[in-house]
């Protein structure tokens, strides 16, 4: 009865880091609002880091404990899924027309990021903390532009932030209580998955590396699920697909950055020569998909299905 244990240890780690997160962007932003943030810089800041909190909270709990395997497959499987899986779910939903500015900037960056980080994975299989300051400066440069961008077009991202949150007035005090309600949500919600999987993998026998590219990479991809699924349904093609590419940046960025600042991650051959291509592979696939016809259709959706079924298989062949 152990692997029960295990598993409902790592589902109420879920629950917990989601709610945490949840807890965490919300409290934190209308906490700005109240000190006079606007909405454009707040969604653009606080909002996106909130939506990379679980990633980066259980990549950052897997380091400390020794546990690599598990953050870098965290990261990788979230990247690989993030397009295999949420872009082709959403996709299957309704055809997600794409704007201009992701073809033209978003995805390029996505690229060369995922590639700079196979060129770092491979020449040591590490990345070291002056890698992860490196991707932790590109977030900042990436941030910046994104910034300068929104500010043609500030209501449109405000109107997103408004709907996406649906802001409740809130005093003060109560907004900061959340917010540290969501980072102890975070700390111990990332520390349970992190239990909870290195017990599942010790227990079935397979690596923590498998386990970091599937069930903690799944796990932690459910709310941009979510959201590019509830996005295709109302006719917000846009936001599916720039949830899917930002997402994939601030993993790199954001979660590789900022743990491998704090404690240098070595990566298993296995990611530098097989799981680390498929990203690459993935990352180059999906640009020509949102290139033709600037739209992601149903047909393409079904083929990224089938390139993860069979990525999967041959995973599990190979481990």
């Amino acid at each position: 009865m152990e692997w029960l244990a295990f598993i409902a240890m790592f589902a109420g780690g879920l629950i917990i880091l989601g709610a945490g997160g949840e807890c965490l962007v919300r409290g934190a932003a209308q906490l700005a609002r109240q000190l006079g943030v606007s909405a454009l810089v707040v969604g653009l800041t606080i909002v996106a880091f909130g939506t990379s909190a679980p990633e980066i909270a259980v990549s950052l709990q897997a380091a400390q404990q020794g546990h690599d395997d598990l953050a870098v497959g965290n990261v990788v499987g979230s990247c690989i899924m993030n397009i295999l899986i949420v872009l082709a779910i959403a996709a299957l939903v309704r055809p997600l027309r794409v704007s201009r500015n992701v073809i033209r900037t978003d995805a390029p960056v996505m690229l060369f990021f995922i590639a700079c980080f196979m060129l770092f994975a491979i020449d040591e299989h590490t990345i070291h903390r002056w890698q992860g300051i490196f991707f932790v400066i590109g977030l900042a440069v990436y941030m910046l532009y994104t910034y300068n961008e929104a500010r043609r077009q500030p209501k449109i991202v405000e109107q997103e932030y408004e709907q996406e949150l649906r802001v409740v007035p809130r005093r003060r005090l109560t907004n900061l209580l959340a917010v540290v309600i969501g980072i102890a949500g975070l700390v111990k919600g990332a520390e349970l998955i992190r239990d909870g999987a290195v017990g599942m993998a010790t227990l079935l026998g397979v690596s923590e590396r498998i386990i970091g590219l599937t069930i903690v990479a799944l796990g932690t991809s459910l709310p941009e699920l979510a959201t590019c699924i509830v996005a295709a349904r109302h006719h917000q093609p846009d936001i599916a697909v720039g949830n899917v590419i930002g997402s994939n940046i601030f993993n790199v960025l954001a979660v590789i950055g900022i743990t491998a600042s704090f404690f240098p991650l070595d990566v298993n051959p296995q990611v530098v020569y097989l799981d680390g291509p498929v990203m690459l592979g993935v990352a180059v696939l999906v640009i020509p998909a949102l290139r033709t016809g600037r739209e992601v259709s149903r047909q393409e959706g079904a083929v990224f299905l089938a390139i993860f079924a069979t990525y999967l298989a041959w995973m599990l062949y190979t481990r």
